[in-house]
């Protein structure tokens, strides 16, 4: 297969995690070797959900919080000074909350690192992923692309289209010679289907995770964006999200790589993942 690196992109609700998996799977029954990494992952490139910790610091987590050591050091990527922890993948117990805000507020992302931290990370993390693909594999990176990082250029940072534009055609200069697929599961009406996975992506436990929405309406009141533009509860989402999408499609159409757009208006998974099928053999 000549695509080495498959990024599977659109908005919250359009069966990415799902079409990745499907892809995974098909790729893998043809006999093809397969290394799916999805959002929140501990990550060859992507660092959603990681935390940014001086090694210091990690020492002494590892030192203060044995029960969770182990699993710390499976979820972490050593480099030389600091660590990354994939943080979301601990299992925190609720009675442990001090030690989830301590992790969190070294996200990577979400404005809490600079930009030029989170650019400087980024660019070496993807640089040095596409020096090390085993050439045998066919990675797939779910979100990893446009997702994650429009979400930081655009909401923690406010920047306009031109500046976001550039920094996606640079960063994917780091993997071009891997031939990467860009597959983007379009949803036209983004308020149908935000009203759709904010259904389905409700907590278990109120009392200590709120659901997705109530998550996801914080994040973007709190982000430089959602005060620069006033947005406010859930339709602040979906003018927050609209507009993302439009800066997703500027972005794909200066991108020179081979890339299609899947459109699911039905919600119908076979069908989406048939034209997924198709967009992968052009």
């Amino acid at each position: 297969m000549k695509n080495k690196l498959i990024l599977v992109e659109g908005i919250p609700g359009s069966g990415k995690s799902t079409t990745s998996s499907k892809i995974a799977n098909h790729l893998k029954e043809k006999g093809v070797n397969v290394k799916l990494f999805n959002e929140g992952d501990s990550h060859p490139a992507d660092m959603a959900w990681n935390a940014y910790i001086p090694m210091d610091e990690y020492n002494n987590v590892l030192e203060n919080n044995p029960k969770y050591a182990s699993s710390i050091r499976e979820n972490s990527v050593l480099e030389e000074n600091y660590a990354l922890v994939a943080y979301t993948k601990l299992n925190f117990s609720p009675e442990d909350k001090e030690l989830v805000k301590f992790f969190q507020s070294h996200e990577v992302s979400d404005g809490r690192a600079s930009l030029e931290v989170f650019k400087k990370l980024h660019f070496k993390r993807w640089t040095d992923f596409g020096q090390n693909v085993d050439g045998d594999s066919v990675v797939i990176f779910e979100c990893s692309y446009l997702q994650n990082h429009v979400n930081e250029l655009m909401g923690a940072h406010n920047k306009d289209k031109d500046f976001i534009i550039s920094y996606m055609l640079d960063l994917i200069k780091t993997v071009k010679h891997l031939n990467p697929k860009l597959i983007y599961l379009s949803q036209e009406n983004v308020r149908e289907t935000i009203s759709r996975v904010s259904k389905e992506r409700v907590s278990s436990d109120k009392e200590n995770w709120p659901d997705w929405i109530d998550m996801v309406i914080k994040y973007v009141e709190d982000s430089e964006y959602g005060k620069v533009n006033n947005l406010k509860g859930f339709d602040g989402v979906i003018k927050f999200f609209e507009d993302r999408k439009k800066i997703e499609f500027s972005v794909i159409d200066k991108l020179d790589i081979d890339k299609s757009i899947v459109v699911n208006t039905d919600y119908n998974w076979n069908d989406v993942f048939t034209d997924v099928l198709k967009a992968l053999e052009e």
